[in-house]
């Protein structure tokens, strides 16, 4: 006869231990398709990544998290803090209600953390454009152009013409990178660095709009600027010296007031493209870029937009719902 005190344990041991699942690595810039939860509703996450339940789940041991989380918690070394679209360069980043793992669904980027930003308007004086603060962000900032959308997207408009700065022609209703505790973000060509975004173009003003930029903050130029074109199509300009940009048809098409999901990375030197979930373009710049310091964009940037005196009458409008950002 077995001790039923014996019996017991050895059953709670064969759930626990069925009830892991080692999932795929929901990494930095990775979105995975939808599917069910990890078995028995725990997971374990592998070197660090996110684990796998809808119930709650346990990121693994290690310092890759992810920005990108709406739920999970942190393994050893991870934050414990609930991440609303920051970075996660300190370790596993936690969530609200439980993450992806086995055939579950990777967490999305969660809506705007607005202490890693910094707006930039189309309106001011000469050329020196309004910029609305973190900390005015935070506080619920809003006018004309940059307003909250009926189903609950953020909202960035451009006028036909506004206030541009010394070195475009264009005005903009863009975000620009900053460091949470302030200034602006500069960051090297090493490790893993990505810039996630789910939103939709509403409104085109007759020529393509910069959606996402990766920008080199060394040399005040954009190093890629993802655009929107006319035509309903993503194309990729890339620029290493300022006017010798050339440009790309990414050959993927969205039409208009329809979303998608972009994610912008440098990883270890490397540039990356992906649109919902695909890899459409990946390019290795000269060594000479790779020195430089770089940071992130997105927004409304209207390359069909000039200088000039602002009006409110919406020329292009970009809506934005959740935003991923990811250092390590």
């Amino acid at each position: 006869m077995h001790n039923p005190s014996q019996l017991l344990i050895g059953c709670l041991l064969l759930v626990a231990c069925s009830g892991q699942a080692d999932g795929p690595s929901a990494t930095e810039n990775e979105i995975l398709p939808q599917g069910g939860s990890g078995a028995g509703g725990v997971s374990a996450g592998v070197s660090g990544s996110a684990g796998a339940s809808v119930a709650g789940s346990n990121a693994g041991n290690g310092s890759a998290g992810t920005a990108m989380s709406q739920g999970g918690s942190a393994g050893t070394g991870g934050s414990s803090e609930p991440n609303l679209g920051g970075t996660s360069s300190q370790g596993g980043a936690s969530g609200v209600a439980g993450s992806a793992g086995a055939g579950g669904q990777a967490p999305m980027p969660a809506p705007i953390d607005f202490k890693y930003w910094v707006l930039q308007l189309p309106t001011g004086s000469g050329t020196s454009p309004d910029q609305i603060s973190s900390a005015e962000l935070l506080a619920g900032f809003s006018n004309a152009y940059f307003y909250e959308g009926d189903d609950g997207g953020q909202m960035y408009m451009d006028p036909a013409q506004g206030i541009t700065t010394s070195g475009s022609t264009r005005c903009r209703t863009e975000m620009r990178e900053q460091k949470p505790e302030g200034g602006g973000a500069a960051w090297a060509s090493t490790g893993t660095h990505s810039l996630t975004v789910e939103g939709k173009v509403t409104k085109l003003g007759g020529g393509s709009i910069a959606v996402g930029q990766l920008f080199n903050g060394t040399d005040s130029i954009p190093l890629i600027e993802l655009q929107y074109t006319n035509s309903h199509k993503f194309s990729l300009l890339y620029e290493e010296a300022k006017g010798g940009g050339s440009s790309t048809d990414l050959k993927t098409t969205v039409d208009l007031n329809t979303r998608y999901t972009f994610v912008l990375a440098m990883i270890d030197g490397q540039v990356t493209v992906s649109i919902d979930g695909k890899q459409v373009y990946t390019h290795t710049p000269s060594a000479g870029i790779l020195a430089k310091k770089f940071y992130f964009k997105f927004g409304n940037y209207d390359q069909s937009t000039s200088a000039g005196t602002p009006t409110t009458t919406p020329h292009s409008i970009v809506e934005v719902y959740k935003v991923g950002l990811v250092h390590n």
